[in-house]
């Protein structure tokens, strides 16, 4: 890395900090414009009822989450990325770092296809340890399993967004052909974010990370694990019960009927020609049609998972729904622990060899992601722990029925759980004349 350099004259420029700014800026105009609704309801209706205070108050939240985006995006406007021959620069104004080529063993781009949206990221795998605190590159960092055995961790990932095509152009052009290794399909969850707690607790020491890479590749390794209580367990183990979610979504779907409801009352009435009632009417059908697409999907979500149980004992882990029943044997297993983030805990079985990914009752859980460690397949299946404090009770069936697959916990970053390949599922058994279970 050079902090005192600039690209070459004939270097490639993208505008990485322009391009997201113009990419973003329609949908944060919007959110803007609720805000300004709700100044303007406040300023003609002095006399309004508590629900048009509220309608108000939640408009102005909106507002202000669309001024907050503008105005970040703005600021991050000049930052600029390069290419040249000699390696991948990161400009902020005047200051600029450089990535060397001679530095990576690897280059390309990963991409992962959500259900209206793709993602993209510029993948930089370096070829020794990197720096994870550095002023302008930490952003980029992640921790993650390396492409191949001997490479570390830590590697830099810049996420493009849908300007992948001006990156692997300019990669193709300058990266040494050694290095390119094209572009890669990933799970959804595979972007990750950066280490912000761990960077602080480093740079809060006051200890220099270069010399002390080690000490932090442990301390990020002791942050990760998990801890179960010892808890006394019977013959069966509930994983997850569907009527803890059913109950969840049907409170969130309560309130936001209620809230839709008083939305629409406060914006009353609406009648005339007049310039508010126009913008009265359109916000109410703004409203109401948000309501009616997001209790839609908590509809849906709900129909999934309706009478869904999944338990687990000494043969293995059991799924039942609607007088059908799956089993994961232990025996067919080459590993199993439990991942958690923020609000969520899963039970993670990876099997020792491929799987149907296409199974009645199974297809739902199965994921594509990195191996825990060689010799173990992508694809796994993953399970929702539901409720959470469950978790002691799972991991303690785990060491108990099935001690040598058991790799305990993991921390993992938000978003890691994916989603189930539904679009695939459904091509495939179409493709061979089945019909599809709902």
């Amino acid at each position: 890395m050079i902090l005192d350099g600039w690209p070459a004259q004939d270097a490639t420029f993208v505008r990485y900090g322009l391009r997201r700014l113009l990419y973003r800026l329609p949908f944060d105009l919007v959110a803007t414009s609720f805000g300004c609704a709700g100044i303007w309801l406040a300023m003609t209706n002095g006399g309004l009822p508590v629900i048009g205070w509220m309608t108000v108050a939640l408009l102005l939240g909106v507002g202000v989450v669309g001024v907050v985006q503008i105005a970040f995006r703005w600021r991050a406007r000049r930052w600029v990325t390069a290419f040249d021959a000699t390696g991948f620069w990161w400009m902020r104004g005047k200051e600029a770092a450089v990535i060397r080529w001679d530095s990576l063993a690897g280059v390309g781009i990963y991409w992962a296809r959500g259900r209206n949206t793709r993602i993209h990221s510029v993948e930089l795998c370096p070829s020794h340890e990197i720096d994870g605190d550095d002023p302008l590159l930490r952003q980029f960092v992640r921790d993650t399993d390396p492409l191949r055995p001997g490479l570390p961790r830590l590697r830099y990932r810049i996420d493009v967004g849908d300007s992948h095509a001006a990156y692997e152009k300019a990669l193709r052009q300058w990266a040494p052909p050694g290095l390119w290794f094209g572009r890669k399909e990933q799970p959804l969850s595979y972007a990750g974010s950066p280490d912000h707690t761990g960077h602080r607790e480093r740079t809060a020491e006051g200890t220099d990370t270069r010399a002390a890479e080690g000490t932090h590749a442990v301390t990020r390794e002791t942050r990760a694990a998990l801890v179960f209580d010892a808890v006394v367990i019977d013959e069966k183990v509930v994983v997850s019960r569907s009527i803890v979610l059913q109950r969840r979504r049907l409170g969130v779907a309560l309130v936001m009927a209620l809230l839709c409801t008083w939305a629409v009352r406060a914006l009353r009435p609406w009648q005339g020609n007049d310039t508010g009632a126009f913008v009265r009417q359109g916000l109410a059908v703004a409203v109401t049609l948000l309501t009616a697409w997001a209790l839609a999907l908590l509809a849906r979500s709900a129909w999934g998972d309706w009478d869904r149980r999944i338990v687990m004992d000494s043969a293995g882990v059991h799924v039942t729904r609607r007088g059908q029943a799956a089993t994961v044997p232990w025996d067919s297993l080459a590993g199993a622990g439990i991942y958690a983030s923020p609000g969520l805990h899963t039970l993670e079985l990876c099997p020792k060899g491929e799987i149907d990914r296409d199974d009645p009752l199974l297809w739902p859980y199965v994921r594509d992601d990195e191996p825990l460690r060689p010799g173990l397949p992508r694809v796994r299946y993953r399970m929702a722990v539901w409720p959470g404090p469950s978790r002691h009770a799972v991991a303690e069936a785990c060491r108990t029925w099935a001690p040598e697959l058991w790799f305990g916990g993991r921390r993992m970053p938000d978003g890691y759980e994916g989603k189930a390949d539904r679009k695939g599922h459904l091509r495939r058994i179409r493709g061979a004349g089945l019909t599809p279970r709902r």
